[in-house]
């Protein structure tokens, strides 16, 4: 049976937020407000007035929101295996928010957010600059690099490749860089300070 495509419209206002207000308004609307009806929130949601498909959506959320209520409660309070670890900081080098990966492993932010910092991950920041990067973790900080070692450019906020070194006087090593992430894919030039060696990460079994 072919997958029903969703319209551009559905796409963007298919989200888990809108369905939950849906919900709401269904359901139990705030005092004072006007409970929804079915046609409006299939208007709402970027579908087509189809109360079935409406049901087995809600339906199939709330399922899912059951489940996986169910997933946390049963990981909560226990440590993170070699594995999740792993997985944890293997997703996050590779650009995926603390959201998402919160999301597929049932583990809190708060979580996530530890084993970055425990295992001296570098970390995004919303506000990133490029004339303040952040501070390399002190676990990852190194003097020198190897040539084709990936590492990670503070400054441009990407997983980066050593294709270079050049020592000066006044700055010491420089190395020239290719910028990974693919709002780059460039070359830029950096200093060894601005740079974090992800070795440790690689001997945990991450790969990068």
């Amino acid at each position: 049976m072919a997958t029903r495509k969703r319209s551009e419209l559905e796409e963007e206002r298919m989200t888990d937020s809108n369905i939950i207000k849906v919900i709401r308004m269904l359901e139990s609307p705030p005092e004072g407000e006007k409970a929804w009806t079915k046609k409006e929130s299939c208007q709402f949601l970027g579908m087509a007035y189809n109360t079935t498909r409406l049901g087995t959506i809600i339906d199939d959320f709330k399922a899912k929101r059951e489940r996986d209520a169910s997933r946390r409660a049963a990981l909560r309070g226990k440590p993170a295996t070699a594995e999740e670890t792993v997985y944890i900081i293997q997703e996050y080098l590779q650009g995926e928010t603390i959201d998402s990966i919160s999301k597929s492993t049932y583990r809190s932010s708060a979580f996530i957010k530890n084993i970055l910092t425990t295992n001296a991950v570098p970390v995004r920041v919303p506000n990133h600059s490029y004339f303040k990067p952040e501070l390399i973790p002190e676990d990852a900080t190194r003097q020198q690099f190897a040539i084709n070692e990936v590492v990670y450019s503070a400054r441009y906020d990407s997983l980066a490749r050593i294709d270079a070194e050049t020592k000066t006087e006044k700055y010491g090593l420089i190395y020239r860089i290719w910028l990974l992430s693919e709002k780059w894919l460039q070359y830029a030039n950096q200093e060894a300070y601005e740079l974090a060696s992800l070795q440790h990460l690689r001997e945990l079994g991450v790969r990068v």
